[in-house]
C-alpha cells in the first residue's frame, strides 16, 4: 500500500534538516526547532504506525544534541525516554534494533556522567551488551559498538572500583581495535580509548606494564590523527594524562617534560571559546607545578600560575569547573609563596581557595580536598605572620575536612596531620 504523505512527515522531514544544520553551526535555535517539529510529529501519529519508532529515535537523537552542548538534565532525560520507547516498539530481529540499543545506552551513559546515578550506567552497561549480542559478525557497526561498551564498562568501575569491570573493558576494546582496520579514521579513537582503560587500571593496580601499554597505544594514537582533527587535543591530554601517572610513580622527568609537551600542544590546537579550554590550561599549570615540586625551578611555578589564571579568566561563571579551578590555581600560588616567601602570594592562595570553597555545593566529593587546602594555606601565613585569626580558622577548616571524609579514604591519614601539628 503506497504511503500517503502527512503532515507529520512534513515536520519529520523539517525537524531533521534542522538538526543537520545545528551540526554545521552549533546554533542552539536549530536544534530547538528540530526538537519542537520532531515532538510535534511524534504527537500526531499514532503510537502503532510503523514509523513511530523511527521518529522517536529521531527526536532522541535531536534532544541528546541539545544535551551535549547545553547539560540540561531534562533534555537527556526525555532522549531517553524517546529511546526507550523506541526499543519497546522495535522487535529483536529489526535491522536497526543494535543501532537503537546503542543509542539508548549511550543517553545513560551520558545521564551517569552527570548524575552518578548507578542505575544508570547499569541501564547503559545491559542496553550496549544487547546492541552487541544483536550485531552480526563482521558488520561495520561492531567496532563502535563495543567500543562504547567499554567506556560504559570504565565508568562503572571508576564508580565502584570492581577490578573486573576495567579487565572486561580493556579486552573489549582491544576486541574493538583489532576488527578497525589500520587505514580507518576510528583507529586513533580506539587506541586512544584503549589507553585511558589501561591507565584507569594502573591506578588500582600499580602494575607499570599496563601504564606503558598505555603510553604506546596514547602515542600511536597521537601519531595517526591528522594535525586539524578535532579529536587531536583529546588524544594529546589523554596521552599527557598518561605520562603523568607514570612520572607520579617513577618521578622520571622525561615523563612530566612530555606530559607538558603534549599538553601544550592540546591548548594550542584549542581556540579560546572552545568549552575544553579552561580544562587544558588547568591540567597543564597542574603539570608544571608537578615538575615544579621536583626541581625547584621558579620559571615552572610562574608558568603554572599564568596558565590557571587563563583557565579561572576562561571559565563562565557559574561553571561545574570553576572551584576546581580556582582551587589548582590556590595550591599554585601556595607553592610560589613556599618557595618565595612572597606574602602576596599566599594571600592569593587564600583568595582562590576561598572562593572554590564558596562555590562547591554540599555534599561535594572535591569538598574536603578544598578544606584542606585552604587549611594548609591559612596555616603557611600563619607561620609568617603570627596572626591567630589564621591559625583559629585553619584549624576549624581541617578539623571540618576531616568530618567529611570516611574514615577509611586514602586521604584520611594525610588530613589528620595538620590537625594534629
Amino acid at each position: 500500500m503506497k504511503h500517503v504523505w502527512n503532515e507529520a512527515d512534513s515536520l519529520n522531514v523539517i525537524g531533521n534538516s534542522f538538526r543537520r544544520r545545528f551540526d554545521r553551526t552549533a546554533d542552539l535555535r536549530d536544534i530547538s526547532s528540530a526538537i519542537s517539529a520532531l515532538r510535534r510529529a511524534v504527537q500526531l501519529t499514532p503510537g502503532s504506525h510503523a514509523r513511530m519508532p523511527a521518529w522517536l529515535n529521531d527526536l532522541g537523537i535531536s534532544l541528546s544534541c541539545r544535551f551535549r552542548h547545553t547539560g540540561d538534565l531534562l533534555d537527556i532525560s526525555s532522549a531517553i525516554s524517546a529511546y526507550w520507547r523506541t526499543v519497546r516498539l522495535t522487535p529483536d530481529d529489526h535491522a536497526d534494533m543494535p543501532a537503537r540499543l546503542h543509542d539508548l545506552g549511550n543517553s545513560f551513559r551520558s545521564r551517569f556522567e552527570h548524575t552518578g546515578n548507578l542505575s544508570d550506567i547499569s541501564n547503559a552497561i545491559s542496553s550496549l551488551k544487547r546492541a552487541v549480542q544483536l550485531t552480526p559478525d563482521g558488520h561495520v557497526d561492531m567496532p563502535v559498538c563495543l567500543s562504547n561498551l567499554g567506556i560504559s564498562l570504565q565508568c562503572h568501575f571508576n564508580h565502584t572500583g570492581n577490578l573486573p569491570d576495567i579487565s572486561v573493558a580493556i579486552s573489549t576494546h582491544q576486541r574493538a581495535l583489532q576488527l578497525t582496520p589500520d587505514d580507518h579514521p576510528d583507529k586513533p579513537i580506539e587506541l586512544n580509548r584503549l589507553g585511558v582503560s589501561l591507565m584507569h587500571r594502573f591506578e588500582h593496580t600499580d602494575d607499570l606494564l599496563d601504564i606503558s601499554s598505555a603510553i604506546s597505544a596514547q602515542q600511536r594514537a597521537v601519531q595517526l590523527t591528522p594535525d586539524n582533527s578535532t579529536n587531536m587535543p583529546s588524544c594529546l591530554t589523554n596521552l599527557g594524562n598518561s605520562l603523568m601517572c607514570r612520572f607520579v610513580r617513577t618521578s622520571d622527568l622525561s615523563d612530566i617534560s612530555s606530559t607538558i609537551l603534549a599538553q601544550q600542544r592540546a591548548v594550542g590546537f584549542t581556540p579560546d571559546g572552545h568549552a575544553v579550554k579552561p580544562t587544558l590550561l588547568n591540567n597543564l599549570g597542574n603539570s608544571f607545578r608537578a615538575r615544579f615540586q621536583r626541581t625547584d625551578e621558579l620559571s615552572d611555578i610562574s608558568d603554572a600560575i599564568s596558565y590557571q589564571q587563563r583557565a579561572v579568566n576562561l571559565t563562565p561563571s557559574g561553571h561545574a569547573e570553576m572551584p576546581g579551578h580556582l582551587n589548582s590555581l590556590g595550591e599554585s600560588f601556595r607553592c610560589s609563596f613556599t618557595r618565595t616567601g612572597n606574602l602576596s602570594n599566599i594571600s592569593s592562595a587564600i583568595l582562590a581557595q576561598q572562593r572554590a570553597i564558596a562555590l562547591t555545593p554540599d555534599g561535594h566529593a572535591g569538598m574536603p580536598g578544598r578544606l584542606n587546602n585552604l587549611g594548609i594555606s591559612l596555616l603557611s601565613r600563619f607561620q609568617c605572620s603570627g596572626d591567630l585569626l589564621d591559625v583559629s580558622s585553619a584549624i576549624s577548616l581541617l578539623q571540618r575536612a576531616v568530618a567529611l571524609t570516611p574514615d577509611d579514604h586514602a586521604s584520611m591519614s594525610g588530613w589528620l596531620t595538620p590537625v594534629a601539628a
